[in-house]
């Protein structure tokens, strides 16, 4: 059980580490949610609970769950029973004061944007930015055969089909075949790669953002978008977007929470590539045991 004292001191630790290595971390920002970082989980998951009985219709769709939000004109499919932690997948893609969310300020999407979505599991972060108007089109990339087939269930559900591109591949700093690895923590993977021609049981295929680009003619720009929740390989979809970023400084919103020293390394490397982003770190996890950043955005957008 989390001891609120302490969990605020440690908090406060790394906040304050966190500035003195790089000074982007607004204390506002910090402080996002921090009572979800501090206090006991059951506390939020008994409230997370009465949310989703009131913001979602969940019924049983053959082997997945299909979830529909009253309120929001979307639904989507879950591969296993919904518990009450579901309500923290859908409030991070409407809620601005969750951390996770992607598109808060500097983040700036219009109708013409194109967006990378690696880590796209449901799909909801895809859909929201199609039928809101934040993006023309999105590529969603997903590992996993289970989760991809239920995205493009999900995608004609809302009738958003024509503008989802779903491509069956992980993200990384390289191209090939790799297998996630657990980390010191549970959910501090990182990615294997596989020499050529080795296989693996559990290896998938995995591009770099700078590949994929090249193969299919496509160059970012500021008015872009690379999205990442890539459980615990974030750093690596980063420095295989070298090219991208370099040349085009497409906007940013990648996740810092799961390994822990993450931000900062992403934020050094940042500065060496681009000193030109404005950059935002937000929130400290609660899903681990040592508070973590939750997310970073960066934009060139004035």
């Amino acid at each position: 059980m989390k001891n609120p004292i302490s969990q605020a001191l440690r908090c406060w630790s790394e906040w304050r580490r966190q500035q003195k290595l790089h000074g982007r971390f607004a204390f506002g920002d910090a402080r996002i949610q921090l009572g979800r970082a501090i206090l006991p989980a059951r506390l939020h998951s008994r409230a997370a609970a009465r949310h989703l009985a009131n913001e979602a219709e969940i019924s049983q769709a053959g082997d997945a769950w299909q979830v529909c939000l009253r309120d929001r004109g979307l639904s989507f499919f879950w591969p296993s029973e919904p518990d009450q932690n579901l309500h923290f997948v859908i409030e991070q893609e409407f809620s601005a004061a969750n951390p996770h969310h992607y598109t808060t300020e500097p983040i700036r999407l219009s109708p013409d944007s194109t967006v990378l979505d690696i880590g796209a599991c449901e799909g909801l972060f895809a859909f929201r930015a199609l039928k809101d108007g934040l993006a023309k089109r999105v590529v969603c990339f997903e590992p996993s055969e289970r989760m991809a087939a239920l995205l493009r269930r999900g995608a004609e559900a809302n009738g958003l089909a024509s503008g989802i591109a779903i491509e069956l591949s992980g993200v990384g700093s390289q191209s090939g075949q790799a297998r996630m690895v657990d980390g010191d923590n549970p959910d501090a993977g990182y990615l294997d790669y596989l020499p050529n021609g080795e296989a693996h049981v559990d290896a998938v295929p995995v591009t770099s953002i700078d590949d994929y680009c090249r193969d299919h003619q496509l160059a970012l720009g500021p008015g872009d978008l690379i999205k990442a929740d890539a459980e615990g390989a974030d750093l690596d979809v980063l420095l295989g977007a070298e090219e991208q970023i370099r040349n085009g400084a497409p906007q940013l919103a990648i996740t810092t929470y799961h390994v822990d020293d993450h931000a900062e390394r992403m934020i050094a490397r940042l500065r060496e590539i681009r000193p030109d982003y404005t950059l935002r770190l937000k929130g400290f996890s609660f899903w681990t045991a040592k508070p973590r950043p939750v997310l970073l955005q960066a934009s060139t957008l004035p």
